[in-house]
């Protein structure tokens, strides 16, 4: 993986994609800090509808996790990812991250109760 990453080009809003290949769920946005000499490194990637929702504002947020109960963050640590853009490549199967249980409930809890949906 190259040494400059754009987050926003090359992680933000990319496709997972197990070691498999197959698809696991969207980047909705990642976690990073800065180092003592200030630069930014990215300790994780975050999925599910409540960091997806942070990015629309913080009143959308806060009523999301209000909805969803809270706890439908998943964070995947930067140390799984192989490679990124247009994809982000994982080293780990998509089942052991946790990613999936966010796109679980909002097909059970959302999506199946629309009239029609199932």
């Amino acid at each position: 993986m190259e040494d400059e990453l754009l987050l926003m080009r090359d992680v933000v809003d990319c496709q997972l994609l197990d070691p498999d290949g197959e698809r696991v769920t969207k980047v909705a946005g990642v976690e990073a800090k800065f180092r003592e000499d200030g630069r930014p490194v990215v300790l994780a990637l975050l999925v599910g509808p409540e960091p997806l929702a942070r990015r629309i504002g913080p009143r959308i947020g806060r009523l999301v996790g209000r909805v969803t109960g809270g706890g439908r963050e998943v964070r995947i640590p930067w140390e799984h990812v192989l490679d990124a853009g247009p994809d982000v490549h994982l080293d780990v199967p998509g089942s052991a991250t946790g990613a999936t249980r966010a796109e679980d409930w909002v097909r059970d809890r959302i999506i199946g109760r629309i009239p029609g949906s199932g």
